[in-house]
């Protein structure tokens, strides 16, 4: 659990020296799609829960044949795509200080600005638990700024509208889009947190609740979503672009890529010594004990 906030520490501060300064870094779009796919895994045993026990007639959930608490997956799942589009705010300013706008921080308060330093914070950190991604077009708009800046040219919507994916639901309109799948999870998770009507209350005929295959297919929309958007800072984001990740939505071996970087540098120094004609004995001696000794 989080530390609670010092007494008088702007809360945005609180949250922004948290993440930057946690050894383990969980404000990264890796640890929001890992958050999806569990998500997606405990709705599957869910499922797998609910047909166990109706072939043994025992009934899984309420008269809806469900339970309420599922159609709470909607708040986790969004908070992975707020989580996803924040991270990738903060991954953006780190690696290109000149994204950040005037208007990005004029509506921080100026206490938080005051107490940013000393608590070990960053502007990029502190931007990013200012950002609000209450809806979906929040979310892409943060996605058309960072592509903008990082030259990437996509329209996130119209691909997004273009892929299909089928809700079972008991609505008419089941066949949507990935974008009005999003944007009905968004929906759905605002209602939840912010009003009790009668879809809540009111009678299970009229209840509108989740079933644990909804929650699935849900939650498979969003990572489809995440690894749509990542696949794109993958393939034109520059290599040292901060917490890439495969094609496969894995993240990339970091190690690797700082022993790469490493052996390029050491071949171009290999290949100036010997250029200059002098110590290249002294150099190859010294560059095979550093391999020797583990620092290669």
């Amino acid at each position: 659990m989080p530390k609670r906030a010092e007494k008088g520490l702007h809360y945005l501060v609180e949250f922004a020296s948290r993440y930057a300064r946690s050894p383990f870094q969980t404000l990264t779009a890796s640890a929001a799609l890992w958050r999806a796919e569990e998500l997606a895994y405990d709705a599957r045993a869910l499922l797998e829960l609910r047909e166990a026990g109706e072939r043994k007639d025992v009934r899984f959930g309420n008269r809806a044949g469900t339970y309420e608490i599922i159609s709470y997956y909607a708040v986790g799942l969004v908070t992975c795509l707020e989580w996803h589009a924040r991270s990738r705010l903060v991954d953006l300013m780190m690696f290109q200080p000149g994204s950040i706008e005037t208007s990005d921080v004029k509506n921080i308060a100026s206490l938080a600005i005051s107490q940013m330093v000393s608590e070990g914070a960053t502007i990029p950190h502190l931007l990013s638990a200012a950002t609000r991604v209450s809806k979906l077009t929040e979310y892409l708009d943060i996605f058309v700024r960072i592509f903008r800046n990082l030259d990437i040219k996509v329209d996130l919507e119209k691909q997004l509208r273009g892929m299909p994916v089928a809700i079972d639901t008991h609505s008419m309109d089941d066949d949507l889009g990935l974008f009005r799948t999003l944007d009905r999870l968004f929906i759905t998770r605002n209602h939840l947190v912010h009003e009790i009507d009668q879809s809540i209350i009111g009678h299970f005929s009229i209840r509108d609740t989740w079933s644990a295959l909804e929650a699935i297919q849900y939650a498979e929309a969003v990572i489809t979503a995440i690894k749509e958007v990542e696949l794109h800072i993958t393939v034109s984001a520059p290599k040292d672009f901060p917490n890439r990740l495969n094609e496969d939505g894995t993240e990339e071996d970091e190690l690797k890529k700082l022993s790469d970087v490493v052996a390029n540098l050491e071949a171009q120094l290999t290949t100036e010594i010997a250029r200059c004609g002098d110590n290249e004995v002294l150099w190859n001696e010294a560059l095979a004990a550093s391999r020797g000794n583990g620092l290669h």
